[in-house]
Formats: structure tokens, sequence, C-alpha cells
């Protein structure tokens, strides 16, 4: 196990030309861990992680760097892999439970993660159409009051400016209207994904996947999500947020601290993630500052190994030991992590599929929610045309 496989990434990739639809379609994934978007030219993630600019910065950029001015107070804000970098020993809270919070669409630093998102997408809306947001919730969240909180936050108007890497600054004014934003239970992203095509074209074979019974298992870095089909009809929504990557950091920032004394939360451990050693301070007899580097490589395999026997026999009971369901399609971040156990896991059950949630693309799973949101939409608008 690479601990550096267990870091939110953050990745662009643009010109990869996507079937484009009357409106530009930004396929938008506001997770706990990391923002992702698919859109028409390309798709693109960055970790949800923003630090405010205090004191002022030195003139050299860095190619990771995401930034964002708030045009209204002046305000700069550092976002992604650059902000969490920024992270020292001891502000090991900030941002930790602002993160992690199910009612965080209230708050500033989400509402600016979600403003660059945009941001850097409509920066290719070069044909100034129409815009329209694809987004989800978890499973179980999609019909309380956070669907109409998410779509509140998404709408407010703001005034900014972004700047990627040595990139100049680019003034963006955001003024989305409540129907231009749509919400639908993340794993459904995942089940349109294996779904269609490259192309938005449902596979052949889709209507084994409507007429028969589905599980989809989305396992992200907040929320271990359930949704499910039998014969059309939705009979499963659930989401647990104890069983995800988030529980997994958590457990092993816990076991850090037990076998090395060091206190390193799930925020700061993402830079352990990347060198995969703990650095640990200590003193020798005369009284003078030791340091040494530790592999923790084990503590994150065991905590991986936990959460994922507690996701399995969560999931079991659930579905009633797995009985009637004809395909189980694994997607989300964890659950590409952990699809070798999986597969392990569920290799008794010979009557049973197992399809992962990027069949159709090749990308990493964390992508199959945001692609789906974009392709649905896409397809929508197709059925609205006939």
């Amino acid at each position: 196990m690479k601990t550096k496989e267990f870091r939110t990434r953050q990745e662009f990739f643009k010109d990869h030309t996507h079937p484009k639809g009357k409106d530009f379609i930004i396929g938008l994934d506001a997770g706990y861990s990391s923002v992702k978007v698919f859109y028409e030219n390309g798709y693109f993630c960055f970790p949800y992680y923003v630090k405010k600019i205090e004191g002022g910065m030195l003139g050299v950029a860095n190619d990771k760097d995401i930034m964002y001015k708030d045009l209204t107070t002046n305000e700069i804000y550092m976002l992604g892999t650059s902000a969490q970098e920024m992270i020292s020993s001891t502000d090991t809270n900030d941002m930790d439970g602002e993160s992690f919070s199910r009612k965080r669409f209230g708050n500033p630093k989400f509402k600016i993660a979600c403003n660059a998102a945009l941001g850097l997408a409509l920066l290719e809306n070069k044909d100034q159409k129409e815009v329209f947001v694809s987004t989800g919730l978890p499973s179980a969240y999609v019909d309380s009051a956070d669907k109409g909180d998410l779509i509140k936050a998404l709408s407010k108007p703001a005034h900014f400016a972004i700047k990627r890497g040595n990139g100049n600054w680019r003034e963006i004014n955001l003024n989305l209207k409540q129907e231009q934003i749509s919400v639908m239970p993340q794993p459904a992203g995942s089940f349109y994904s294996v779904l269609l095509d490259k192309n938005g074209k449902y596979i052949p074979t889709a209507k084994n996947f409507w007429f028969k019974n589905v599980l989809v298992i989305d396992i992200g870095f907040g929320t271990f999500d359930l949704f499910s089909t039998q014969n059309r009809m939705l009979s499963c929504k659930e989401s647990d947020d104890q069983l995800g990557m988030k529980q997994v950091l958590k457990k092993t920032s816990e076991k850090i601290f037990k076998t090395m004394g060091e206190d390193i939360r799930i925020q700061a451990l993402q830079k352990n993630l990347e060198t995969g050693e703990v650095i640990c301070m200590t003193e020798n007899e005369d009284g003078m500052p030791c340091s040494e580097a530790k592999p923790f490589e084990n503590l994150l395999e065991e905590a991986s190994n936990e959460v994922f026997k507690e996701a399995m026999s969560k999931v079991k009971n659930s579905t009633n030991s797995f009985r009637d369901y004809d395909y189980i399609i694994i997607a989300g971040g964890t659950g590409e992590a952990w699809f070798d156990n999986i597969q392990n896991y569920l290799s008794g059950l010979k009557n049973i599929q197992l399809i992962k949630s990027n069949a159709n693309d090749g990308l990493p799973m964390l992508y199959s929610n945001v692609r789906g949101y974009y392709f649905f939409r896409l397809v929508s608008e197709n059925r609205t045309k006939k």
C-alpha cells in the first residue's frame, strides 16, 4: 500500500472534448475532500481546502497555486494543494470541522471553493452560452433541507478573480438563478456514468440495468452511500458519514499519536501521505532537539482494513446479504482504493456482476459521479428537444 495513493489529488485536464449541450453544462461535485468538475472541454479536481492569505506572500508563484480574490472585499485566498501545504503543526485544527460538516453550505469557504471551481470552467465558455450546473448530494440528504441550502449557496451572486500558477488574474461575475441548478443523489451520477458512453449515448446493454436490480456502492471521503433500483423503482437511499476515507485517516491519525506521540489531524496528514513518513521530534540526553522520520504505511493499512470491514458489514446488513441484486456498481475514490478487497469479499456471489463505475471512460473513479451529472443533464436536454 502506497500512502501517496491516499492523498487528495489535484489535476487539470483540458481539450478532452465531450459532447456539448445547448447550455454550457458544468458537472460539479463539491465533496468533503475534493472539488471535482466535468465540463465540455475537460475535467479537473483540487483539494477542498481554503486558506485566507494574511500578511502577504513572496512573489514567486507555484504551478500548483489556485488563488481567489474577492473583488468586493479584496480578500485573497489560496485553494487546493498549495493551501494544504500551508498548514503548520500549530494549526492542525484549521478547517477540519468546517470541511467535514454536513451543514457547510452557509460557510464562506464552501462558497469560495465552489466559485473557484465554476469560474475555472467558465473561463472556457468561449461562446457565452447559458450556464447550467448539475450537482449532487449524498443519497439520504437529497430530500432534506440540504438540497435547498446547496442551491441557495450556489446561486448567491459573486464577483471575483481567479488565478492559476503563473497565469494572470481573470475576472468573473457569477450570477446563477436557482433554475440553472439541479441536484441528484451522488451515486445516481455513477449509475448514469455506467449507462452512458463517451458520446453521451446509452450503451447497448443499458436496458439490462433499467429492468434488473442494481446496487450502487459509492464510497467517498466523507460518506458511504448506497443507492439501488429494482426494475426501474428506487428501492434504497442510505448514507453513513463514518465509513469513508475520512474515517480511515482519523483512525490513522489516532494510531500515529498512540505509537509515535505526534498529533496530526486529518487535513495536516495530507502532507504526510505524500512522503509516507511522520517527522517525530524528541530530545537527546543533553536536551538538544532531535528528529526522526518514521514510516506509517502499516498504520494506514491497518486503519483502512478496519474501516473496510465495518463498511462491508454495513452494506451486507442493509441489503439482506446482497439478495435479489443482479449488478453491483462500485464508485468513489475510496471505492477505487478498496476495489480489489471488495472484489475478493464478493467473490462468492456467482449470480452478481461487479462493475467499476468508470467502465465507459477509464477515468479515476472519483470522477464517475460528476461525469454522470454532466451526461444526465445532456441527455435530459436531448430528450426535451424531441
